[in-house]
């Protein structure tokens, strides 16, 4: 997912964090991994998104603890990063449309005109 910024782009996937990162961050928020997804989600959860911007705006470099950045503008941005994930992973899922068959403009096909049977054309054996 792409989160923006105050301007920039941040990639962020959470199965790209590392088992180092992902020691931290557990460490750092008192709650397994998932359970910290799960907060991210539910928002309003400052250690959970302080986490966030540590892995995002500092590359999970540094002590997480002194990730400092503007809570309002990162919230938003995840939030919408999230939405945005869940609305093009809804039209991947999204039936797709087939052709539609021409409309008839009233007239008939062209009635078949007799072929030669095989049996009819063969010639005939002594």
């Amino acid at each position: 997912m792409i989160i923006e910024y105050e301007g920039e782009r941040y990639e962020f996937e959470f199965d790209d964090i590392t088992v180092k990162q992902a020691i931290k961050i557990e460490k750092h928020t008192g709650v397994k991994l998932t359970d910290w997804g799960e907060q991210l989600a539910a928002g309003n959860d400052w250690l959970a998104l302080q986490a966030l911007g540590w892995l995002v705006l500092f590359a999970g470099k540094g002590a997480v603890d002194d990730a400092d950045f503007k809570v309002g503008p990162l919230a938003s941005a995840f939030a919408t990063a999230i939405n945005d994930q869940a609305e093009k992973a809804a039209a991947a899922d999204a039936p797709v449309p087939t052709a539609a068959v021409p409309a008839s403009n009233g007239q008939s096909p062209a009635a078949e005109e007799p072929g030669l049977s095989l049996a009819s054309s063969a010639p005939a054996l002594p």
